[in-house]
Order: C-alpha cells, then structure tokens, then sequence
C-alpha cells in the first residue's frame, strides 16, 4: 500500500463529505487507504460515510476520545508507505497527493511533510511552518512582538514569518491539520501522545521527528484550504481551555527547570497570562453590541433630561430609577435575539426599542415619585429609534444578518443544471440569506437562460460590476485547481467563496454549513392565518397605510416620473387599477402606492400575496409589497413564486412585514 489516509471526525459532516470527495479525487492512481474515526458525532457523520463511502474505512467510537488517540486507533491498521492525517475541514487539490509523494521520494531523510495550507480567503494560514514555543519565542509571541515584527529574524520566529512562504525549507513543526509522514520515521518515532486531547499533539510528535534525527519539511509544492477550527465551534470555550492545557503539557514535558532558572514555570505563567488574556477578549467581543446600546440609551436619556428641565442638576432624583429603565429596555433587545442570532436585524431593533418604551412608560405608574417626564421618556424614545437600528446598519453595511430575509449577492458558478438547481433553492429559502444575482456557467452551453449573467473566464468583472457578497461553485466537473486560482483576487475584493459538495444538499463556507433543502409543503402551520397574526397584520395596516399616504404619496409621482416606471393595468378586486414597473417588468417601493387607499379600506394588504399571482383559493390578501417584489420578481418561473408565498405564510411575522417593507424601500 502507498498511502494512508487518516481524517478524526467530530460533528462537521459536511466539510468531511467535502473533504472526501476532494481526497478521492487526489489519490485516483494511488494505491491507497482512507480511514475516518468518528469521535461520537451526533450530526450524521458516521451515516453519511457508510451509505455514501464504502471505500472508506470507518471506526465509530462510542465516545469522543480526542484527537491524539482516535488517529492512533487508524495508525495500528494503516499498512501504508506513507500515512497522510488531515483534518476533515480541509480541502486538497487534485494533485496534492502527488506532490507530497514525489517530494518525500527525493529526500529520505524527511520524516515528516507539510504543505503550504490557505484560509478560505487565499491567505496563508501561518501555523502551516512554526518554530517551538521557547521562552524567547513565546515571549515575543505573548508581547506581540511577533505581530509588530513580522519580518524580522528574531521577532517573527513563532510562525517564521521572516520566512518566504513560497520556498522549501526545513522547520521544527508543521500544522496537524495536515501531516505527510514516512513508515520508516513513524516506526523509529511512535504514535501521538494521547496526555493531549485535542491541540500540542502535533507539536509534540514534531518534536520527537526532530529528536530522533528526522527532517521535519515545509514545501509550497502544493497548497490546501483549512477551515480553521470548524470541529472546535461546537464548543468554543472548551476549545480554547484545551489549546492552553496543551500548551502547558508541552511546556512541562520538554522544557525543564532548574533550581536556578525555572524554566518550565515562566513558560507556564506566560501561557495562563495568555489564557487569561483570551478569555477577557473573547468576552469583550460578544458584549461589544450590548455596551453599544446601553451606553448609547444611557446618553441619550441624559440628553432627554436636559432638554426637559434645562438642568442636570434633578439627577440624583432618579439615580435609582434609571438603571430600571435601562435595564427594561436591553432586557427587550435581548429576548429579540439582537446580541444573538439577530445581532444586525433592524426590524427587529425597532420592535425593540418600542416595546421597551412601552414598558417603561407603563413603569412610571409604579414609580410616581421618581418617574421621569413623560416627556423624557418620547425624547429618549425617538432617538433610541435612530441609535438601536443605526449603529446596526453602519456596523453590518451588506452583512447577511442586516435582514431576516438576506442581502448577500450571490453568483453561483457551475455547469447550467445543478446552477440552477441552486439557484432555486436559495431563490426560494430565505433563511439562508442569499440573494441570488445570476449564474456563470462553465460548460458552454448554447442554452438561452436568463438567469445566465456571464462566462467563467469574465468572473472577477462580473463580481465588480453586479457587487457581489458571495461566489458559489457547484459543480462536480469543476476541478479544486480552478477554485484555488481565484481565491486571491476574489479575497481582495472581498468576497466570500463557497463550496457545495456533490450531493447539492449543503453550502460550505468558512463560518457555516448551511443546510439546502427545501421547504416542504407538507407542514400546515401556517402562522399567516393565526387568528393572532391577522388581528395584528390589519392593526399594522391601519397603522403605516395612512402614515405612507401622508409622508411619501406626494413624491410618488415625481418618483416615477424620474426612474422611467411603465404604467400597467391589470384587473384587480373586480376593477381595473393602474399600477407601475421598471422596463424589465420588476417592481420597486413606488410601483404600487396608488393603492394605498385599498389598503386602508381592507380591500389588500401592505404585505401579502403578489398582485398578479393567481389566488389558487389560498385565501390570502394581496399586497402592496410581497416577498416575491423584494425576491426577483420577474425572474422567478411559477414553482418558484409559490414557493416563496408558501414560505411567506409559514413564516410570516409583524418583523418579516417590516423586513420586507424596509428592504423594498431601500432597494436591497
């Protein structure tokens, strides 16, 4: 046997189906092995390998043993010349097997190889090449040094930095997230040491390849991606404890102290100062939004006070008083999931700020004595109104989570069939947050499909040009090589790549794995017709209608006038009515304002059904504004317009109304 392949699995199935697929293709002509140890993970993992990977040889432990000793378990059974251990959140090219055996072949005395390993972004990922943490590099490391001097021979030693990452070289430790070892050297030198349980284990075991006389090599050859830490998210904060631990067990293993100099002990407390550091930043970095908002209602209620009473003096009547209102109002941004999931949501910010105002001016009946102004609190209110969602929206600019329902401007890049497969499903899956813009197809097809926006070879224009978030490769005839050629230039422009494996079932991206399957129509409960929902739906409509009438109807002609709108008329509540479309057939905020009277009257809704989307006895109200008109509008084929409706009434929310509305009016 050539070559062992060695993955340890814990819960990020969808980057190992990825990271199979891409190791099966490397190792065609090889004679080789594949292993996969599953630590006990609960995401389907072990399922997915034995019904889609017969070749592979899987051992499912009952528990999670740890890094060290689950690619142990493989390393007692793998017969291989060479035995490859990568981590299953990788991605190799198709001619990365290749490489490292001819590099190994033309050296003997190289024990142990490592490649040159990217980000998602295209940028070097540093542990790939490093030195030992002596004291001398831990201390420039821990001071920072290392970052302030990167180039420099005695500062940027921790990660070689002073090093060209383009050029072959010996070092002391490579990254264990991809790990080329010689039988010969792996005989001479053991297994990993399980006292490590996940983290130092490969420092470690490079430190005894050097020990025991062996090369431990560097070569840019060939390069992989590495979707840093995906196994540890599952639980981050007993990650970082195990990073540190580790570092400590290998401080005290290999660094002795003397009754003179205790070595070992000044290793140890720079790695729990560290620790210690870590742990405030971590904490600092969740709590940056919540320290945003309180001190942001905080100043504006001192604002209010002033305003009111032309004084700061009357304070201390309600130095009490104000840490309950405050505490009132960040209680509601958190139950919304503002410091959570919808961090960046500006729906759901204005519902909060609202229902905190609410509250507290319910409070001052309870608090008569030290109650602020009535006045104070509208003051406060309004201008939390701008601060809460503001600051969210300067903060997130084009982020997925500014919106429920998405702005990330997708491309999808593949052959023409599963493209638009994808296409679709994002289309019509709103909770994934994308919006698609077009599709690159790279077989050339003759295929008129509007949805088409351009070729493979005008990528980098197609992204400037349409403002792109994120490029998606689809296709299984797309080789790993092409990806690994864009990702530079496409990280310059800021732009996110992302992956989906052979099945179209999943997107790999750096920060999630997003599930692709589609809403099914066999779940009835549908929250648009809860008595709840449509009692607040018409309250809303009677609410904004009137306000839209009174403060934006005056433009809309003008609007429509300066945009170049068609005028179109369509048979709607037994009449014919007027309303108005770009030249391509799309509609926009102004398109439908003239039935803002319908509205007030009952007849449609500012929300619901598209105008022309035939009823199909759903009994569900049209609507000035519908997810379709902020979705594609024209582009969408008749499943995919039901689709969306049918999300829409599962779905639907007084938030995703305001979402839908928002986003209509800003174009997004």
């Amino acid at each position: 046997m050539k070559l062992s392949i060695i993955i340890v699995n814990y819960n990020v199935k969808a980057f190992l189906q990825q990271a199979l697929e891409s190791i099966i293709k490397a190792t065609q002509g090889i004679e080789s092995e594949i292993f996969v140890v599953d630590n006990h993970s609960v995401d389907g993992s072990v399922e997915l390998v034995s019904n889609h990977f017969p070749q592979v040889k899987l051992m499912a432990n009952s528990i999670n043993y740890g890094f060290a000793k689950a690619n142990n378990q493989a390393l007692q059974q793998a017969t291989g010349e060479f035995v490859w251990l990568l981590n299953p959140d990788t991605l190799v090219q198709e001619d990365t097997a290749e490489k490292l055996i001819a590099t190994m072949q033309a050296d003997s005395k190289i024990g142990m190889l490592g490649c040159k390993i990217l980000n998602d972004d295209g940028s070097l990922q540093l542990a790939c090449r490093r030195s030992f943490p002596t004291p001398w590099v831990a201390f420039t490391k821990l001071l920072g040094l290392a970052n302030i001097f990167p180039r420099s021979k005695w500062f940027g030693k921790y990660n070689l930095t002073h090093l060209d990452p383009d050029h072959a070289y010996e070092v002391e430790a490579i990254s264990g997230s991809c790990m080329f070892v010689r039988r010969d050297a792996l005989d001479e030198v053991g297994h990993l040491d399980e006292t490590y349980f996940m983290y130092g284990e490969d420092l470690d075991w490079c430190f005894r390849f050097g020990q025991a006389g062996w090369k431990v090599f560097y070569t840019p050859e060939t390069s992989i991606i590495h979707y840093k830490g995906e196994s540890s998210k599952v639980a981050a904060w007993d990650s970082m404890t195990h990073f540190y631990r580790a570092m400590d067990i290998f401080a005290k293993k290999h660094f002795t102290s003397t009754s003179r100099f205790p070595l070992h002990w000044v290793l140890r407390g720079g790695i729990m100062l560290r620790y210690a550091v870590s742990v405030i930043t971590k904490l600092g970095r969740n709590s940056f939004a919540f320290f945003l908002d309180m001190l942001g209602i905080l100043f504006l209620t001192l604002i209010a006070i002033y305003l009111k009473f032309d004084t700061m003096e009357v304070l201390n009547r309600y130095v009490y008083v104000l840490p309950v209102y405050l505490g009132s109002w960040l209680a509601v941004i958190s139950s919304l999931g503002l410091y959570r999931t919808y961090k960046y949501s500006v729906g759901r910010s204005i519902v909060a700020v609202t229902v905190g105002f609410l509250i507290n001016v319910t409070l001052t009946y309870f608090f008569k004595d030290y109650a602020f102004s009535r006045i104070v609190m509208f003051i406060s209110y309004a201008g939390a109104l701008f601060w809460i969602p503001g600051w969210r929206i300067i903060a997130s600019s084009r982020r997925t989570q500014n919106y429920e329902l998405g702005t990330q401007r997708t491309l999808i890049i593949g052959d023409l069939k599963s493209a638009s497969d994808i296409y679709s499903r994002l289309m019509t899956n709103l909770a994934l947050g994308y919006t698609p813009i077009g599709i690159v197809e790279i077989t050339g097809s003759q295929t008129v499909d509007k949805r088409v926006v351009g070729r493979l070879d005008d990528l980098l224009d197609l992204v400037q040009y349409h403002k792109i978030d994120d490029v998606i490769f689809t296709s299984d005839n797309f080789k790993v090589k092409q990806i690994f050629e864009y990702l530079p230039a496409l990280s310059r422009q800021g732009v996110k790549i992302k992956l989906v494996p052979g099945n179209l079932s999943f997107i790999i991206g750096k920060s999630t794995v997003e599930n692709l399957q589609s809403v099914q129509f066999v779940d009835m409960d549908f929250k648009y017709y809860h008595p709840g929902s449509r009692f607040f739906k018409r309250f809303a409509d009677l609410i904004i209608a009137p306000l839209l009438m009174l403060l934006v109807s005056p433009f809309t002609k003008v609007v429509i006038r300066s945009k170049g709108l068609v005028a179109k008329q369509i048979t709607l509540l037994d009449t014919e009515q007027t309303i108005y479309q770009t030249v391509d057939g799309r509609q926009i905020f102004w398109s439908n304002l003239g039935l803002l009277p319908q509205v007030i009257r009952g007849k449609l809704s500012l929300v619901g059904s598209p105008l022309e989307l035939k009823d199909n006895g759903w009994d569900v109200k049209r609507g000035i504004f519908s997810l379709e008109s902020v979705r594609g509008g024209a582009e969408l084929n008749e499943e995919e317009r039901y689709s969306l409706l049918n999300y829409y009434l599962h779905n639907h929310s007084a938030l995703m109304d305001l979402e839908i509305m928002i986003k209509a009016f800003l174009g997004k």
